[in-house]
């Protein structure tokens, strides 16, 4: 069931009908945002943050090394999959693709800047 977004009009998923799945004990936001705070670097990238081809985010497609576009930005959510709400396999359908269709579809209003502030690999440029 569908409802209007009164701030755009825009017929958008009415939250009880989200499909979350159960996320395995510690994976939870909490838990989510607690790594993060830690500092720890989840880019993989080691504080480098360079200019990344879609052709090179391509390459990272696997649960094991799984890249994503949003806005412009390219992120490595590798570790976040198991964090996702949406569970692995609905992130896995942007692995190394541009996400951000998807994910304004489905999660317009999430800081996905903070959610995602180590995981950042670099911007995205065009050839």
């Amino acid at each position: 069931m569908c409802i209007r977004d009164r701030s755009t009009g825009r017929k958008v998923k009415r939250m009880d009908q989200r499909n979350k799945v159960p996320l395995s004990s510690g994976h939870g936001l909490a838990d989510w945002v607690r790594l993060v705070n830690t500092g720890k670097d989840l880019s993989g990238r080691h504080g480098q943050n360079p200019r990344i081809t879609k052709e090179e985010v391509q390459q990272h497609k696997t649960k094991d090394d799984c890249w994503i576009i949003l806005k412009g930005k390219v992120y490595n959510v590798t570790e976040y999959l198991n964090y996702h709400p949406g569970g692995v396999e609905k992130l896995m359908m942007a692995a190394g693709k541009d996400a951000t269709s998807l994910f304004d579809k489905y999660h317009g209003w999430v800081n996905y800047e903070f959610l995602l502030q180590t995981c950042f690999v670099g911007i995205l440029v065009i050839k």
